[in-house]
Formats: C-alpha cells, sequence, structure tokens
C-alpha cells in the first residue's frame, strides 16, 4: 500500500481528519525528498511508512482511551440527570442538566463553573507569593517588582537568573503547569511534557494578520515567518502528527500552515462537508502553545510582545485559568464536552417531550414544559438555556472582532461615567444580603463579631487569600464580572479604565474584602464545628454541605484539618494529607477532591453573600448569540447594570423555594425569608438614597412610611434595580432617559445623545431652527465624563463649580434651566438643592426636606 493509501484508508476510518491528512502529507513529502538523496526511493518510502503505521497505532489507542472516558463521564452524568429532586421532591432532569454547567448549591455534584472556580482558588494558594509579588498598586494599578519579571521568564525556561526570588517563584509556577498538564491528560488529553517548557505562547491572530505594518495578507505572512524563525527552534520544536522535530527545512512549511490556522481560526485548510464543523475534542486542542519552542528567554519576550499578550503575569495566569476552564469542561463532559452537551439537550428534549403526551417522565411541569414555552417543539426552550449557558461558560462566540471590542469599550466607558455611586449601594445593602445567606447555610449571623475580627487579624491579607479566596485580578481570561456592571471585555485600556474607576469608587476594596471576610465565615463556623459528624450538624448547613457532594467521609477529612489558628481551609486539607505520605498510594484519602468540593462551596456561596452577576443570569438575556452581531450588541448594551439585579433575584428566588424544605420545624419559611430580606434591602436603598442625595447637592428625603414614592425607590434601589426605582416618582431615570431607555442600556442612550449633540444640533442649524448646543453639550459632559460626573466624592463638586460655571458662559438660558431644575426636583418629591444649581458654592448645610 503507498503512503497515499495509508493516507485515505486512515482518513475513513476515523484516525485522521482530511486536514490532519493533508498535514502529514505534507510532511512526508519533504522528508522523503530529503532521504531518498542518501537512502533511494524505496528506502526511504519505508521509513516513512514505518514511522506513520507507529503514529496511526498511537493514536488508535489514544482514540479508544478517549471514548473509555466519555463513556464514562456518559453514565456519570445519567446518573445525576435521573437522580436530581428538587425541594419537593420531584424530578426535573432540565434543572439538572443546567446544574451540571454552572449551579450554586442544592444539585449534589460539582458543575462546571464552580470546578474551574475550585482549581483556580487552589492555584492560587499555591501560587499566593508570586501573586503577592507582583499584585497591582492601589492607585495606579501597575505591578509591584515589575523588575524581577524579565528574571522570572529567564528561570522558566531553564536559564538561571542568579535572582533567588524569581527562581523560587519560577519553580512554584513550574509545577502549578506540570500539574495542570496532568491533570488535562488524565481527563483525555495528550499534551507532551517538554523540558524547560517555561511559559506557553499565544498568538493573536489579528496582530499576526498586522505583522511589520504589511499592508497587503501575503507580506504579513511573511513578515511573521520570517520573525517566527528568529524566535524558535525548530531541531527543538515537534510536530505532533508525527513526532518528529519540525527542523530547519520544514519551518517555512510548518509556520505558513500555520499561519492560516491560527489568523482564520482553522477555516482556511477545513474541507468542506456535510456535517457540521467546530474545532473537535477538546482533549485535542490543548497542543498548539507547546509546539513551539523559543531559542531563548529573550527570544520569547521579544516574540509575546509583538505577537501574543505582552504582559508576562497575564499570560501565566491566562494559562492556569483558561486549563482550568478546559479541565472542568472535561472532567465533567468527557474528552469531547461539546459532544456530551448534545447527548444532554437530547435527553433533556426527549423527557420534555413524553411529559407533554402526559406519561411519566423525569421533566417538570414548570415553564420549561408549559404549552406556551414550546408549542409544537417541547424543550426548546431548555435547549436555548442550555446552549445559552454553555456558551457563557466556554466563551460565546464572536462574529465580528471589531465591532464586539468597539461596543465593550463603550460599556466601559459608561461602567466608569456612570456607577460612582455603586459602592454606597453596595455599603448599604451587602451587610443585608451575607445575613440571610448566612441564615440560608445554616452560619452563625452574628458570630461574636469581636471575636470575627480577631480570627480575621490573626493572619495577613495574603495569607487569607492564599486559604480560599479567589483573587479578581488574575481572571483575565474568565471575563471577569464588574459588580453592578457586568462582563468586562474591551481594549485593555478601557479595561484599565473600569479597573482603576473601581477602586476609586471603592467598589471593588468593598467587594473584595466582604468576600474575604465571608469566606473566612466559612472557614470559622466549620472548625467551630469540627467535634460533630455530618449528621449531627444543623440541617441547612449539612444540606449545604451535601449540595457540592460532601459526604460524611469528605467532612470526617474536613473536620480533621483544622489549621493551627482554628481555621478549616482547602489549604488546610490539602496540607493534612501530607500526613499521610506513608501510605500506599491506592490507601491515601483523596484530600484534592474535598479541597476542591469545599472550594467550590465557598465560591459559590460567596457569590450568593456579595453578588456579583452569574453566567446564570446572563444567559438567561443574552442565550448563546454571538457578541459583535446587531442582536448580540442589543442584548448585551440593555444588560448593563443589570446583571446584579438579576443575579441577586434569582439566587433569592431559588433560596425561597429551597428554605422551607430545609427548615423541618417551619419558624424560617419562605414568607419570613422575603420578608426579613425585603426589609433589609429597602433599608440599605434608603440609606443609599440619602448619601447619594447629599453627594448630588440635595436636601435629604422624607422617610415618612406615607412617602410611598420614597420606599418603592428603595426597595428597588436596594435590589439592585435602581434605575427602575426612579420611575416611582418621574417619568426619566437619574440619567434623563425614559423607561424605554432605560431597558436598552446606557451604551446605546450614550450614542443617541452622541449623535443629537452633533448631528442633531447640525441639521436644526441648517434648517435655521434654534439649536441648545451649549446646553447639551454641558449635559453631555455632565453624564458621561469618566469617574467625576459619577463618583460620590467629586460628582456635586464637578457639576457646580465646573459644569455649571460653564453653561453660564455657553448657554443664554442658563438661568432659567437652573430655575426649572430646581423647580422639577421640588414637584417631584418636595426636596431641595442644598448647593444650588449654577452656584459655585453652597449657601447653607443640608436639610431634610418636607413631604411632597
Amino acid at each position: 500500500m503507498s503512503f497515499s493509501d495509508c493516507l485515505i484508508s486512515a482518513v475513513e476510518q476515523g484516525a485522521l481528519s482530511r486536514e490532519e491528512a493533508q498535514a502529514l502529507n505534507d510532511d512526508f513529502d519533504a522528508r522523503f525528498a530529503e532521504a531518498r538523496m542518501s537512502l533511494g526511493d524505496e528506502e526511504a518510502a519505508r521509513l516513512a511508512r514505518e514511522r506513520l503505521s507507529s503514529e496511526l497505532k498511537m493514536q488508535a489507542i489514544e482514540k479508544r482511551r478517549r471514548a473509555a472516558l466519555m463513556e464514562r463521564a456518559r453514565q456519570r452524568l445519567k446518573g445525576e440527570l435521573i437522580g436530581y429532586r428538587d425541594e419537593k421532591g420531584r424530578p426535573d432532569v432540565f434543572e439538572a442538566a443546567m446544574g451540571v454547567l454552572s449551579h450554586y448549591g442544592y444539585r449534589g455534584y460539582s458543575s462546571i463553573r464552580g470546578r474551574s472556580e475550585a482549581i483556580i482558588m487552589l492555584a492560587q494558594g499555591r501560587l499566593n507569593e508570586a501573586m503577592w509579588h507582583w499584585r497591582r498598586g492601589a492607585v495606579t494599578g501597575m505591578r509591584h517588582n515589575l523588575a524581577d519579571i524579565e528574571d522570572l521568564v529567564k528561570d522558566l525556561h531553564g536559564e538561571p537568573s542568579g535572582n533567588e526570588t524569581a527562581a523560587a517563584l519560577a519553580q512554584s509556577i513550574s509545577e502549578v503547569f506540570e500539574d495542570l498538564r496532568q491533570r488535562f491528560n488524565a481527563a483525555g488529553g495528550a499534551i507532551a511534557k517538554l523540558k524547560d517548557f517555561g511559559l506557553p505562547h499565544t498568538h493573536d491572530g489579528l496582530k499576526m494578520r498586522k505583522a511589520g505594518g504589511a499592508e497587503t495578507i501575503v507580506k504579513a505572512k511573511a513578515n511573521w515567518i520570517a520573525k517566527a524563525k528568529e524566535a524558535f527552534d525548530f531541531d527543538r520544536s515537534v510536530n505532533p502528527l508525527t513526532g518528529e522535530p519540525i527542523g530547519d527545512a520544514g519551518a517555512d512549511r510548518f509556520l505558513d500552515r500555520m499561519f492560516d490556522q491560527v489568523t482564520t481560526e482553522g477555516w482556511a485548510h477545513m474541507e468542506p462537508s456535510l456535517r457540521g464543523t467546530g474545532k473537535g475534542a477538546l482533549a485535542s486542542q490543548r497542543q498548539d502553545a507547546r509546539i513551539l519552542v523559543a531559542k531563548s528567554p529573550a527570544h520569547w519576550q521579544s516574540y509575546n510582545a509583538e505577537f501574543g499578550t505582552g504582559d508576562v503575569i497575564e499570560t501565566i495566569f491566562n494559562h492556569i485559568n483558561s486549563m482550568a476552564k478546559d479541565i472542568a469542561a472535561m472532567e465533567t463532559l468527557g474528552p469531547n464536552p461539546d459532544a456530551m452537551l448534545e447527548w444532554m439537550i437530547q435527553n433533556v428534549r426527549r423527557e420534555v417531550a413524553v411529559s407533554t403526551t402526559g406519561a411519566p417522565s423525569l421533566a417538570r411541569e414548570t415553564g420549561q414544559t408549559a404549552r406556551w414555552a414550546t408549542g409544537t417543539q417541547p424543550g426548546s426552550h431548555a435547549e436555548w438555556r442550555l446552549r445559552g449557558l454553555y456558551a457563557h461558560l466556554r466563551g460565546r462566540p464572536v462574529a465580528a472582532a471589531g465591532v464586539a471590542t468597539l461596543t465593550a469599550n463603550v460599556k466601559n466607558v459608561m461602567n466608569s461615567a456612570l456607577l460612582g455611586s455603586a459602592s454606597i449601594v453596595a455599603a448599604a445593602t451587602d451587610p443585608f444580603v451575607e445575613a440571610m445567606s448566612k441564615k440560608l447555610a445554616g452560619l452563625p449571623v452574628m458570630r461574636d463579631v469581636g471575636g470575627l475580627l480577631k480570627t480575621l487579624s490573626a493572619k495577613t491579607r495574603k495569607e487569607v487569600l492564599r486559604d480560599g479566596a479567589i483573587w479578581d485580578e488574575y481572571l483575565q481570561v474568565m471575563e471577569a464580572e464588574a459588580r453592578f456592571a457586568g462582563l468586562v471585555l474591551g481594549s485593555n485600556w478601557s479595561k484599565y479604565m473600569v479597573d482603576r474607576s473601581m477602586m476609586a469608587f471603592g467598589l471593588k476594596p468593598i467587594t473584595s474584602g466582604r468576600r474575604i471576610a465571608h469566606a473566612r465565615s466559612w472557614h470559622a463556623a466549620l472548625a467551630d464545628m469540627a467535634g460533630n459528624r455530618l449528621e449531627a450538624l444543623p440541617e441547612r448547613l449539612r444540606a449545604a454541605l451535601e449540595g457540592f457532594g460532601i459526604t460524611a467521609d469528605d467532612w470526617d477529612i474536613m473536620r480533621d484539618s483544622v489549621d493551627d489558628h482554628g481555621f478549616i481551609t482547602p489549604s488546610s486539607i490539602m496540607a493534612s494529607e501530607g500526613r499521610l505520605s506513608d501510605l500506599a498510594e491506592q490507601d491515601r484519602i483523596p484530600h484534592r477532591l474535598v479541597a476542591e468540593k469545599y472550594a467550590e462551596l465557598i465560591a459559590s456561596w460567596t457569590e450568593r453573600a456579595v453578588p456579583s452577576g452569574t453566567p446564570n443570569a446572563r444567559s438567561w438575556v443574552t442565550g448563546s448569540v454571538e457578541r459583535g452581531t446587531p442582536l448580540g450588541e442589543f442584548a448585551d448594551f440593555g444588560l448593563q447594570f443589570k446583571s446584579f439585579g438579576l443575579s441577586l433575584t434569582t439566587l433569592q428566588i431559588e433560596a425561597m423555594t429551597r428554605i422551607g424544605a430545609l427548615d423541618s420545624a417551619g419558624r424560617f419559611a419562605a414568607p419570613a425569608y422575603f420578608a426579613q430580606l425585603a426589609i433589609g434591602l429597602t433599608i440599605g436603598g434608603a440609606i443609599a438614597i440619602q448619601i447619594k442625595n447629599l453627594a448630588d447637592g440635595k436636601d435629604l428625603e422624607e422617610m415618612d412610611p406615607r412617602n410611598s414614592q420614597f420606599w418603592v425607590r428603595a426597595a428597588f434601589q436596594g435590589g439592585g434595580f435602581g434605575l427602575l426605582g426612579d420611575f416611582a416618582s418621574a417619568s426619566s431615570n437619574r440619567f434623563g432617559g425614559g423607561v424605554a431607555s432605560s431597558f436598552v442600556g446606557p451604551g446605546l442612550n450614550f450614542g443617541s445623545d452622541l449623535f443629537g449633540l452633533t448631528v442633531g444640533n447640525a441639521l436644526e442649524g441648517a434648517r435655521g431652527e434654534k439649536t441648545n448646543a451649549g446646553r447639551e453639550a454641558v449635559n453631555f459632559a455632565g453624564r458621561y465624563t469618566p469617574v467625576l460626573s459619577s463618583w460620590w466624592a467629586t460628582r456635586a463638586a464637578y457639576r457646580r463649580m465646573v459644569l455649571d460655571q460653564l453653561q453660564w458662559m455657553v448657554d443664554p438660558g442658563a438661568a432659567k434651566s437652573f430655575k426649572a431644575r430646581q423647580q422639577n426636583l421640588k414637584r417631584r418629591t418636595g426636596q431641595e438643592y442644598w448647593w444650588e444649581p449654577g452656584d459655585a458654592s453652597p449657601d447653607r448645610a443640608p436639610g431634610v426636606a418636607a413631604r411632597p
């Protein structure tokens, strides 16, 4: 059989894809041409066939291993889908499947989201020293100890730098990289171990298409290939298909194909067929970053700066975070998660369809199966929800990268310009939300506050973070969610603006501090109960633990892992494994799995206590629609500033459905839970409104119970929907928009206002109509100036001392405008300004307004 016949047969048997076969054929042609010069045609062909035969045998073995892992995952998932019961003991295959992707308790097993966060938490705990060493400054956001980064790169690539600190940190990073590689392989991957692997490469397709400032793609390819040949050692770089070094002779051919693959995401060499296409099994997608080996640390840095992320620390943690996402997906859904998702969706739709016929099924009669939601397509809504949530976990597809980046930048500017008072809301309402979360979990709500502060101070912030709290600043690849704002995507400059704004506003410190404190509450409370067996724990606490699959044996491991400071942490559970090092491997207790279950619990319950936004809630609005499309961007704009409220609401609705089943005595039923939460959030919202009144230069509002408008707004404010609360006493929100504009989001309103300010005024002037361009320009600056326009510490002064003074100069009707603003406020709420519009300084101290 000829070499070509072997390849055709391999493709027909499914051992190779057409793309892989073509790559092997190209490699064979080149090597055959080289070998025939010394060996002759027949001998060269024989050696090539033997090499291919060996490679195909290894691929067949690997294929069988992955098939076995997929079947094992399918059987486990089948049990989870069949075995799940809701709070009333009813089967619900849809909620079970959603829980496999992401849940926040009460499922009895891990989710992809939760497991990835647990893996990240434990990895960050091991890299605590490195993260602290290169943490960002509180004011500038610049990393500390930047001078050590160059030495770190040297040590990671096996070139001693002589810097003991960098060498120690490089060692810990390499160990985490290696553990993740082994775990990825155990889940079905096949990443080869490379000596002095160093750091992964990132290849930015857009940067490659502009290599060397080229104006044409042909020139860009030539420029990039030249740069890559300067940076990488092709005698050490191994082709994953052949297992042989690429070599200098094969470099041009390999890089030519790689350029096409990266810059078109594989479509340039895709063979059209009658079946759907994708990137294939996730297990096969992790070798790209390890194929090319840099000639030296300096060459790696040079290439990374031009065609990668440019940030060494970001590269390190992007790799860890993305590996964690992939491992969690593969361990949960098997080596090919996309295929397993299809299997789950088909099971859900079948059960929903069976339920609509009146026959017994695993589907519950809810909105997922009701006729209005399904019509003649039973389960279609459930499928939409599952695909949407999965897309958010894996990263929503992008149809137009340029458009998506532009709109993300607009949203980031809006975050910086409009969220200056979010920290006030967080400070006023977080204590009530956390108290209810603790009640739901069975934790002490008012646990000896003085004692808790003492235990918190027993360790430094760095040590607390090591023990079990995720550092948000190291979650770049996770599409981090900023509280009240939503996902922070876009260009680096706009993400930096959001990050620094949230720090200045106080929102980031408040959120981080409360999250650390809540994690510590779990550490302390469980240590206090370490003397009890699982069945003796309080009812709600036991349900919280069992909700993440923590068994009696797992609890025994946890309660035997109290650290020297009196806490049970994921780190202390891992450390206690060292006491078992003298036992045989098969007899050692799997502490890592227990630590991860516990870490998942902490991360999920922290979201309940200090809400930021969940993929479950976001996907309910956007589904899996692509970013960069009109529909996708419209949904994202509308979701801005609302994901927090949606997440808070959905988690609290789940809490109310569960609370009755978790309290056999019936003293803490859903109505009581709702009443306590609603009262607390309304009080918190009222406090926030009054503080913001003072920051706006307004008198305090009358808080008489008869002032229903105020209390309705307070209720909405406390629940995270402050914009909607504005309509309780006016037809426009705090930013000047109406009901419709609040739902479409501030990004689209910004575009509309900008159009009106520029084109609109130009058209009015061309028609000879009177314009208010000066006033509109001042109002535009008052709404959209980053930081100054909304930060509680600057908003009143910026408005009165800068904008109002500008309005005096550019607006002939300024006096009338200022008077109308005062009258409108008086009419709506009975308030007056203690710092009146148009005045450069206040005339009096704040007072309390009469009830309107």
